[in-house]
């Protein structure tokens, strides 16, 4: 009794390690970089109107991208996400508009207008908003003009606890065995 007593313990110490070690949270970043005629990845790019895709020019320009990702290992739940945009102001200040101002959408709903200067500029996710592998988002230009350089999606998760399922799994058929196997003494 006391070797079935000391299996099981053992057992169960080793399953939780095993729970504990896959339940760490993954972080991965997907990228999309902006240049005058694609975007890298090319499936990215959703639409733009303008003359070029990084280029937004007073009010008229835009560009429409979405990000597509894989979730490796598989995702149990999307923790947060941040997106950031890499904007850069041209630096040629018109004497009729010497702005350059801004709108963005995100499909989480969320939003920005301003002015634009070079640097880059975060924003948290709604993480429901992730779990489809797949997250758009939409830039103008409301006056002056920058670019867009590139835009980084940030996602946090936590994976299916799969190892620790599969070695439960073989364990219960090991113990299946052995009582069998003790059942038919």
């Amino acid at each position: 009794m006391k070797k079935v007593l000391g299996c099981l313990i053992a057992l169960i110490l080793i399953l939780g390690f095993a729970e504990m070690t896959w339940a760490s949270p993954i972080t991965f970043t997907d990228t999309t970089q902006f240049y005058a005629n694609h975007t890298d990845p090319a499936e990215d790019l959703v639409s733009y109107g303008g003359d070029f895709v990084n280029e937004l020019e007073w009010f008229r320009d835009h560009v429409k991208w979405t990000h597509h990702f894989d979730f490796v290992p598989p995702a149990a739940k999307v923790l947060s996400g941040t997106l950031t945009v890499w904007l850069r102001d041209d630096g040629d200040n018109c004497c009729l508009f010497p702005w350059e101002f801004g709108f963005g959408w995100a499909e989480d709903g969320t939003w920005d207008f301003g002015e634009v200067d070079t640097g880059d500029y975060s924003y948290n996710v709604t993480a429901s908003y992730l779990e489809d592998g797949e997250f758009t988002i939409s830039l103008w230009s409301k006056g002056g003009d920058f670019y867009i350089d590139k835009s980084e999606l940030e996602i946090t998760y936590n994976p299916v606890p799969v190892p620790a399922t599969l070695l439960l799994l073989g364990s219960g058929l090991i113990g299946l065995a052995n009582f069998r196997k003790r059942f038919k003494k």
